[in-house]
């Protein structure tokens, strides 16, 4: 069987994987107005429509973005009606080949990975994905750190008295000293921030950092698997948040894309 994007046969995109043996419609609901059903290999099913066996492409990022948003609209809905999916990543098509059209080809993919499915769907069973990014202002944190460690308060006090000659000197020599405090702060922060939430959670990912704005820089991009009815997290949520400088982005829930992977 073969799971490809790139070859122009009958096809079928699979937006996620769920329990269920019955053909269930979800309406005009997919990408571009596709109907959108499933199909089902014994007590599995997944949620497709029908596709060229192509992927979607377009030099128009507007609307790659509405296609992944439908996505997730689509993923989202075949949560609520079969309680625990495992999401696919978006352009993920089953193809016919030689050896059978798309349907044949899909129910052989579920039955050969039917053992990491169903323990997957075992293992997702009420919980969720949550999105954790946590934040800081480096010019909040670099002043409070210049007000408490009397190394860099002295010099910025005798930068303050100097001549002007010898006072950038001493301005210099606390912006390289308040530089490598700011660097083992954020290593700091970052390992007993991480330590503190992933007590709380059954799975954690390191994502990628991204850009942020009104001069913050992020620290931690976090996807993290728990219950649905876990509070832990937040309140250590809350408590970060107490740190000068520091905001936190709690997102969710949302299907578990970060921990589900065809393989």
């Amino acid at each position: 069987m073969t799971v490809d994007v790139a070859v122009k046969q009958d096809g079928l995109y699979v937006y996620c994987v769920a329990r269920g043996k019955d053909h269930y419609p979800l309406g005009p609901i997919g990408l571009d107005g596709q109907r959108v059903y499933t199909l089902a290999s014994g007590d599995l099913c997944a949620v497709v429509h029908d596709r060229q066996a192509e992927p979607y492409q377009s030099e128009d990022a507007q609307a790659v973005e509405g296609w992944a948003l439908t996505h997730q609209q689509v993923v989202s809905t075949a949560t609520e009606a079969f309680g625990t999916v495992l999401p696919m990543a978006f352009n993920m098509i089953v193809h016919g080949d030689e050896n059978g059209g798309a349907t044949e080809n899909l129910a052989a993919w579920l039955e050969e990975k039917r053992d990491r499915f169903t323990g997957l769907l075992d293992k997702l069973a009420g919980k969720a994905e949550y999105g954790v990014q946590i934040f800081w202002e480096p010019k909040v944190v670099t002043a409070a750190l210049i007000r408490s460690m009397p190394e860099l308060r002295r010099l910025r006090d005798e930068a303050r008295t100097k001549p002007k000659g010898l006072a950038y000197m001493l301005e210099q020599k606390l912006a390289k000293a308040a530089r490598a405090a700011l660097e083992a702060r954020a290593n700091q922060c970052v390992e007993n921030f991480y330590a503190q939430i992933r007590e709380c959670v059954d799975d954690i990912r390191l994502d990628k950092l991204k850009k942020a704005d009104n001069g913050r820089q992020m620290l931690l991009n976090l996807p993290c698997l728990m219950d649905r009815s876990n509070g832990a997290l937040g309140r250590v949520l809350d408590e970060i948040q107490k740190t000068e400088g520091v905001s936190v982005r709690f997102t969710g829930p949302w299907p578990p894309y970060n921990f589900v992977s065809p393989g």
